[in-house]
């Protein structure tokens, strides 16, 4: 095995620790969205949607909310650290999730 496989594993190793023991943190984390920013059927169904692949018109288009909404949204969630924008060409950046 080499440098590089034994990185990965010991990584892989990490992962599996860090998940057992951060469980209920995440299932507290999870909860705290939803009660602060998930708070509508759109607003769930848009976060779903933030997974990099569309459009800020095209979810609005999906969610029927306004192009407007969703942008604001996504900002909301930029700035609590929950969304990032992923580059899809020159002029296009789509919402993703980070959780």
């Amino acid at each position: 095995m080499d440098c590089n496989e034994q990185i990965l594993q010991e990584l892989k190793s990490i992962r599996k620790l860090l998940t057992i023991f951060s469980q209920d943190k995440i299932e507290d984390f999870n909860d705290s969205i939803k009660t602060k920013y998930l708070t509508t059927p759109q607003r769930q169904q848009m976060y779903e949607l933030f997974d990099g692949t569309k459009s800020l018109k095209e979810i609005s288009e999906i969610v029927k909310v306004s192009s407007e909404a969703v942008r604001q949204f996504a900002v909301l969630l930029e700035q609590a650290g929950l969304v990032e924008y992923v580059i899809v060409s020159n002029k296009q950046k789509n919402p993703k999730r980070i959780f």
